[in-house]
Order: C-alpha cells, then structure tokens, then sequence
C-alpha cells in the first residue's frame, strides 16, 4: 500500500475524511471540504455530477486510485467518493500524487 493510501486510514480514524456521495455533496456545500477524492473506475454519473457540485461551490477535487482500494484503505467494501476535510492532509495528499 502506497503513502496516500496509508495517510487516508489514518485521517478516517481522526475523523478527517467524510465517506460517500451525499455526505461529500453536503460537505462541499457547507464549504467543509477541502479536497473531493473520487475513484478511476467510478460511474461515468457519478463523476459528472460530483464534478458539477464542486464546480458549483469551487471545490478542488481530484481522480485518484481504484473503488476497491480506496475501501480497503478506509475500512469499507468499495468508496467512489470521499471528501478530505483537514488542509493538512490535502497538502500531503497533493504533493505525494
């Protein structure tokens, strides 16, 4: 397992990271999000449509990773979608991609 994927575990455990399409749409809209994380080989609506809610409230969001790996990493079956709440962690995010 690579840095961002480690760096994510440890950020869902210290309550960083929100799971999911609906939670990351309000986070975005209550301006919580700082980075929107979203899967490769996530549905071609689901990406239109988390994009469009970034672009709408100028959100940075980036394609990263595989559904299956990002839910490995967090605990979870699959993740499509995932919102970073902490600058932190974004940063190192962004620098280690």
């Amino acid at each position: 397992m690579n840095k961002i994927y480690s760096m994510l575990g440890i950020a869902r455990k210290g309550g960083k990271i929100s799971i999911g399409y609906d939670v990351t749409c309000l986070d975005v809209q209550k301006n919580k999000s700082k980075l929107v994380m979203i899967a490769v080989d996530a549905s071609e609506k689901t990406k239109k449509n988390i994009q469009f809610v970034c672009d709408k409230y100028n959100c940075e969001y980036i394609e990263y990773g595989e559904k299956e790996l990002l839910g490995q990493c967090l605990g979870k079956k699959m993740v499509s979608v995932l919102s970073i709440n902490d600058e932190n962690i974004v940063s190192y995010v962004l620098s280690n991609i």
